[in-house]
């Protein structure tokens, strides 16, 4: 809207011209015609600029565009040198908004031409009045840098704008991700020993208690992380989730085995992850009776393996979480390798690059 404001206060530079031409004392049909030319003129102007202003780049009016320059042409001889002078202004700016870098050069060097050619033709020596196609080729040029410099601003806002939609969408997939994680293990273990107390109910009652009670203390542990992920990004901890996955593995009559050497803190934050989806995987689809664990630096690399000897998931499934995963690592510069083991059973190493000492 201020645009077309702008356009149109910029349009009443073409009274400039009258106060000079009516000192002439010009008739009054003359008055009346070219009034109604100098109304024409300004009406082309705004129906060209209010176009430009829409549909940069594009001439949508080129009609009206062709009769402005007509009218501007028209308008020269009864208003002289100064019409030319106030009228080249808004006559380059139509041109220069409305068509493209490669259209613009041929109109403006016509309108130029026309200068010259109105002034030679008025008996007006072009020795005294050759600034005007000069400084229309100027004004020619500072426009188009102007209104190429305005795209380009417009082009950046979008491009910035489509840069923060990407930023909050990758961080919505990113808590998505971390949500699926923390309560995926949870409720698993949950559902696991919540099946254990069933079956234990009657036979063994108090082994169901105490399976009811760990129930209890994940499902709050499991409320608190969600909080606490909610808050901020939570960075987990290699050892708790060594420890957790001990617990879960156990519940589910697992033996598990660790053999763990000291890892970079910043890989440790990632494999905590990977050792979460791993343990859920195995409790819910490798009827395992034995998992194992290694991690630690080896040359320039930082690791972390786990392997089962269940059945695992197939070679060509891959669900939500280990897709998580395989972001994340990729994310840290990694990578994560699923695959059967060579003795039956399912294997998942994560590897992230490391330069230094632990």
């Amino acid at each position: 809207m201020s645009g077309r404001i702008w356009t149109g206060v910029f349009a009443l530079i073409v009274l400039w011209p009258i106060p000079g031409w009516l000192t002439g004392e010009p008739g009054l049909w003359a008055i009346i015609l070219v009034a109604l030319s100098l109304v024409t003129f300004v009406g082309l102007y705004m129906k060209v600029m209010w176009t430009a202003l829409e549909w940069p780049h594009e001439n949508r009016e080129p009609v009206a565009l062709v009769l402005l320059w007509l009218v501007a042409a028209a308008l020269a001889p009864p208003l002289g040198p100064f019409w030319l002078f106030a009228s080249m202004f808004l006559v380059i700016t139509a041109l220069v908004a409305s068509l493209s870098t490669r259209g613009v050069l041929p109109w403006v060097s016509v309108t130029v031409v026309g200068i010259v050619v109105a002034i030679v033709s008025q008996d007006l020596p072009l020795s005294e009045y050759w600034w005007i196609p000069a400084l229309a080729l100027l004004f020619a040029l500072a426009m188009h840098n102007h209104l190429q410099l305005r795209r380009a601003n417009q082009i950046l806002a979008r491009a910035r704008a489509r840069a923060e939609r990407l930023a909050i969408d990758n961080e919505r997939l990113r808590f998505a991700r971390d949500l699926h994680d923390i309560l995926g293990h949870s409720l698993s273990v949950m559902t696991l020993k919540s099946q254990l107390a069933g079956r234990f109910v009657d036979a063994d009652p108090d082994r169901a208690r105490a399976e009811m009670v760990d129930v209890e203390d994940m499902s709050r542990k499991a409320l608190s992380e969600v909080r606490l992920a909610v808050s901020e990004y939570r960075g987990l901890c290699l050892s708790e989730e060594v420890d957790n996955a001990r617990r879960a593995l156990h519940a589910a009559g697992m033996r598990f085995d660790v053999n763990g050497r000291a890892v970079p803190r910043e890989a440790a934050s990632v494999f905590a992850w990977v050792v979460r989806e791993g343990a859920t995987n195995i409790v819910r689809h490798s009827q395992a009776t034995r998992c194992s664990l290694r991690y630690g630096i080896d040359r320039e690399e930082a690791y972390l393996e786990m392997a089962d000897d269940g059945r695992g998931p197939g070679e060509s499934s891959e669900g939500r979480g280990l897709r998580g995963l395989t972001e994340r690592l990729q994310t840290a510069g990694g990578t994560l390798h699923r695959r059967p083991a060579p003795d039956g059973g399912f294997v998942l190493r994560a590897v992230l690059p490391w330069e230094g000492s632990a």
